[in-house]
């Protein structure tokens, strides 16, 4: 019973620490360019759907915000490639660059806000 008390939080850390790199790989594109790569938005989106299942409901909200933020952002940025020049452009770059200062704010408290899910046991040995 102890062996697969381990094994379950061992299977279970696996998954978190996928969801952690997942956000933490995506948040890395972000601020590297304006506009992340399909796959690695997909692989954001596919790697945090199943939060609401390994984590509590905050961090669960807290990753649909961020999806959230990154999907719009990523909307403009396309539609804006097709926009001439002007208010229309202008109006929407300031928008899109507000979902992408949000995301960029979010990686100095990623690691606070994933710790208490990733933080390993030390398990007392009984004599």
């Amino acid at each position: 019973m102890v062996i697969a008390r381990v094994k379950l939080q061992h299977d279970l850390y696996d998954r978190r620490y996928a969801v952690f790199d997942a956000v933490r790989t995506f948040l890395n594109e972000a601020v590297g360019s304006r506009v992340v790569s399909p796959e690695t938005f997909r692989t954001f989106a596919l790697g945090t759907a199943d939060a609401e299942f390994l984590f509590d409901d905050a961090l669960a909200c807290y990753l649909r915000e961020m999806r959230e933020h990154a999907s719009k952002a990523q909307a403009i940025y396309i539609t804006m490639q097709q926009m001439e020049p002007g208010d229309q452009k202008a109006a929407a770059s300031s928008a899109a660059s507000e979902h992408t200062m949000w995301l960029i704010n979010q990686i100095d408290g990623l690691a606070a806000k994933f710790r208490p899910f990733l933080m390993l046991e030390k398990r007392k040995r009984r004599a």
